[in-house]
């Protein structure tokens, strides 16, 4: 294969590689106090004004969760807790709630920020075969490759981003365990709400939590 043709066959394995990754955690804090007990019922609460997506994404949430290890369920079907709750849940009612259900950790999750954003991909190099020279070296002929040095264009390339912070309590001493930051981008093309169940399984994993 000429370089002409593997330059272009990278980039596009480069790029199918870079979509596999797409969330991201830019920031996370976990309590230096030991995990008492592992949870056996954990609620997932997702702060969104709309109570369809946010039943939506509580249960698919859920469903990852389980599948990798932790007891989960969308808190959009748990009675007293149903509802949009972005700035109108009530701490107090809310716990009872979870209590009278069997929920002993509660994961929260909600927008914390977002917009566009912009990065600047630099030109590329290469060569590129374009045949075989030759001339004479002490009254002898030789033959070589002969090659030119291409260039392709920078390009900026903008994309959505969405911030979410999420964090686990352990309703028996109404304590967050762990926090993270998840920073999702082309979140028009990226399953975030897969994505970030991901980093969710991750942090309760490497809590102790599963």
């Amino acid at each position: 294969m000429k370089p002409s043709h593997i330059i272009p066959a990278l980039t596009t394995v480069s790029l199918l590689l870079m979509g596999c990754a797409q969330t991201s955690v830019v920031d996370d804090w976990r309590s230096s106090e030991a995990v008492i007990h592992k949870p056996e019922k954990v609620a997932v609460v997702v702060a969104l004004p709309d109570a369809l997506m946010r039943q939506a994404i509580e249960i698919d949430v859920a469903e990852i969760l389980k599948k990798k290890g932790t007891p989960a369920v969308p808190s959009s079907n748990l009675p007293g807790i149903g509802g949009g709750i972005r700035g109108e849940i009530d701490t107090e009612k809310a716990t009872a709630a979870l209590r009278n259900a069997g929920v002993d950790g509660v994961i929260v999750a909600f927008y914390s920020g977002g917009g566009v954003e912009d990065s600047y991909e630099r030109s590329d190099y290469w060569g590129e075969y374009v045949g075989t020279g030759g001339g004479y070296y002490w009254g002898r002929p030789y033959f070589t490759d002969v090659y030119v040095v291409r260039q392709g264009p920078g390009y900026s390339d903008i994309r959505e981003v969405t911030y979410v912070e999420t964090s686990y309590y352990d309703l028996e001493t109404e304590q967050p365990i762990w926090r993270i930051v998840t920073k999702t981008k082309d979140n028009q093309h990226t399953d975030t709400a897969a994505d970030i169940a991901s980093k969710i399984a991750s942090q309760m994993s490497s809590a102790g939590l599963n």
